[in-house]
């Protein structure tokens, strides 16, 4: 760890750091050109210096979103040092203790219509990946992180194995867990070919320098009949719409393409699956919506300002859930489920 990042750590105050980015005239996955749609985008956790844009692939049969400028691979390590997604941490341990305890209070039933609504529904949905009334097979999860998710479903039966880009992190979901796990991208991992039920990648896609290359790994990975589950941020989402540069969901310069519930259908169907389902999901927004505001008023000030946020940002959360009849695929995060013919 770099002597700045555990001076962070610690609580020091210490001068945001610079990393190298490169611009990117087209997109990786096509070739196209593109056009801006964002502007003015800080890294969300303050540890980095500069802005950053996303441009929009003006190919019909793309339309990816990608970072521009964008980190090379040999730099995008300063982005991770101590990276916390979708939450930011407040001072003092009273201020602490007062958030969790709101937190706690509105999960338990202070706001009943969260539960009547289907929200909790959805959200113990995510919790298993779609995956809680599948037949238990053989699973892969990519962007493991600390396996905590593994393990949950090694619990259901599961036979389970895990990738991730951190060679640190795998390590530790081996020796905690004793599950077996590769480091590195997926296109490089010495996996079987045909060898998987189903695999995994809950917000993943949107890091990667390449994310046809990782599609078409997991249909060879996968057993044919074999299921692909994919979360990801909506760059469509009415978060995104409302916050604009502000939305935690760009998270430059770690998110390196973003998309909509038809651009990642058409990519992972260009990939050679058949896509079963595709909308997008709600449950959880609430942290996002509680980060973009304070990312939009420059953080927040005080713990009683993050209680006010928290409230905020799980009537955001409820409303957001309550339109999606009306306005579809505008939630906070897009579900993927395809079938390897």
């Amino acid at each position: 760890m770099p002597w700045w990042a555990s001076l962070k750590m610690r609580g020091f105050a210490v001068i945001k750091q610079s990393i190298e980015s490169l611009p990117q005239s087209v997109c990786a996955l096509c070739g196209s050109g593109g056009a801006l749609v964002q502007a003015g985008i800080s890294d969300p956790d303050r540890n980095l210096d500069g802005t950053w844009s996303f441009q929009r692939c003006a190919n019909a049969d793309c339309g990816v979103f990608w970072l521009d400028p964008a980190p090379p691979p040999h730099e995008l390590w300063k982005a991770y040092t101590t990276y916390h997604p979708h939450t930011r941490k407040i001072s003092g341990r009273f201020g602490k203790t007062m958030l969790s305890l709101v937190h706690r209070f509105i999960k338990l039933g202070l706001l009943p219509v969260w539960f009547l609504n289907g929200l909790k529904k959805e959200a113990t949905y995510l919790r298993f990946m779609t995956l809680a009334d599948e037949p238990v097979g053989k699973l892969l999860d990519v962007g493991c992180g600390g396996g905590r998710f593994l393990k949950r479903m090694q619990r259901r039966g599961w036979q389970v194995e895990g990738t991730d880009f951190v060679e640190e992190a795998v390590k530790e979901v081996t020796s905690r867990y004793g599950i077996k796990t590769y480091a590195g991208d997926l296109p490089d991992c010495a996996i079987e070919e045909n060898s998987f039920d189903v695999i995994t990648m809950s917000q993943v896609i949107e890091h990667l320098y390449d994310p046809k290359a990782t599609l078409q790994a997991c249909w060879r990975l996968l057993k044919p009949g074999g299921l692909l589950v994919m979360t990801t941020p909506n760059v469509k989402s009415i978060a995104a719409s409302e916050f604009g540069a502000s939305w935690r969901g760009w998270e430059a310069p770690r998110h390196l393409h973003l998309f909509s519930v038809d651009t990642l259908q058409r990519q992972t169907e260009q990939a050679g699956f058949k896509v079963t389902d595709a909308r997008t999901y709600t449950a959880d927004a609430a942290g996002v919506y509680r980060v973009s505001r304070d990312i939009q008023n420059g953080g927040a000030s005080s713990w009683l300002d993050e209680i006010k946020g928290l409230c905020m940002g799980y009537r955001k959360e409820l409303h957001e859930y309550r339109v999606q009849a009306e306005q579809p695929n505008t939630g906070q995060n897009v579900l993927i489920r395809a079938r390897k013919p």
